[in-house]
């Protein structure tokens, strides 16, 4: 049986990530987050508007999303607490600038998103920037075939409620190809059938 669950937020596991973003007053800034999603070169990314990332995104109408690893965790959190200063002073971490947009691409993250804003949508507090992505880099060891290795690839994920959130890790002990749970229930409504 389920029950109204009265929260003022939920999060059922999202991926963490850096926000990479030119800053007119630091040359180049980040941010933690974790509210985002992808659909073929579309990418959606929500931030609250009364930040400084909002703000110098919705100026230079770009930024990277980079994928931060388990040995990040400390740069994640002085990322995400001090609004407003210079993070990659803060943090020690580097970067490159972009290949096509004028955004920092985060050295140790294994995957980065090169983004271009496409259109902005305020909600509430919230803005939500729809954005195309340009380039996708990743490290070459998650690479094989042409294909991504997903099993090699442990993001964080964050969740929780209005009391209390978590962080937590993947790991590649267990993952199904996409389909194959279906695939081997039709096998084996045919087994039964003879």
């Amino acid at each position: 049986m389920k029950k109204v669950f009265e929260t003022q937020k939920l999060y059922y596991g999202f991926p963490i990530f850096f926000l990479g973003y030119k800053d007119e007053k630091w040359g180049y800034n980040l941010t933690t987050s974790s509210s985002s999603y992808t659909l073929g070169d579309m990418l959606v990314i929500g931030l609250f508007s009364g930040g400084n990332a909002c703000r110098q995104i919705q100026k230079y109408g770009s930024f990277s999303l980079n994928l931060p690893l388990e040995t990040h965790m400390l740069e994640i959190e002085q990322a995400g607490f001090h609004s407003g200063r210079d993070k990659f002073g803060l943090t020690n971490l580097t970067y490159q600038e972009g290949l096509t947009l004028d955004v920092p691409l985060i050295d140790d993250c294994p995957l980065v998103l090169e983004c271009q804003v496409e259109e902005v949508a305020e909600f509430g507090n919230y803005t939500n920037f729809i954005a195309r992505i340009i380039h996708r880099h990743v490290d070459e060891k998650l690479v094989a075939d042409g294909k991504f290795q997903s099993k090699a690839f442990n993001p964080i994920l964050y969740m929780g409620d209005g009391k209390e959130r978590i962080y937590r890790y993947l790991e590649e002990e267990r993952s199904d190809k996409m389909g194959s749970v279906l695939k081997a229930a039709r096998k084996n409504q045919r087994k039964s059938r003879k």
